[in-house]
């Protein structure tokens, strides 16, 4: 017999907001989840999101779809980002994934994280004889 999931994760969503500043709609894209190629507003809504909330349980990975490498950019629980147009690419980023843990280090994306929320070199895994 088939079933149906439900996650049991709380507080992992990102808020996306129509306008900088933390203004207009409010969009809610619950996670664990993702969403490549991101075209969930409503029509009237414009393409682009304004600014964002990372929920209080959320590890946000922003990217461009086709150019995964040079766009990474991550958000940490409850950190606001008040102005998109701020962040440090110079690409349209469409895609979002909403993880309820911090990246593991296998993970695409994971070097950025660690430059942007957890040093300059990346942790050395400690091997205990």
């Amino acid at each position: 017999m088939a079933k149906i999931c439900v996650s049991q994760s709380r507080g992992c969503w990102v808020d996306l907001y129509e306008q900088p500043n933390f203004r207009g709609r409010r969009l809610r894209l619950f996670g664990p989840g993702s969403y490549v190629n991101l075209w969930v507003a409503p029509e009237d809504w414009g393409e682009e999101a304004g600014s964002l909330v990372a929920g209080p349980a959320a590890y946000v990975q922003c990217f461009a779809e086709l150019d995964f490498d040079d766009s990474v950019v991550w958000f940490v629980p409850r950190q606001r980002v008040a102005d998109v147009t701020r962040l440090p690419v110079d690409v349209a980023l469409d895609s979002i994934r909403v993880y309820d843990r911090p990246p593991f280090a296998s993970e695409p994306g994971f070097d950025a994280y660690i430059l942007s929320h957890g040093g300059d070199d990346p942790p050395t895994l400690k091997l205990t004889p």
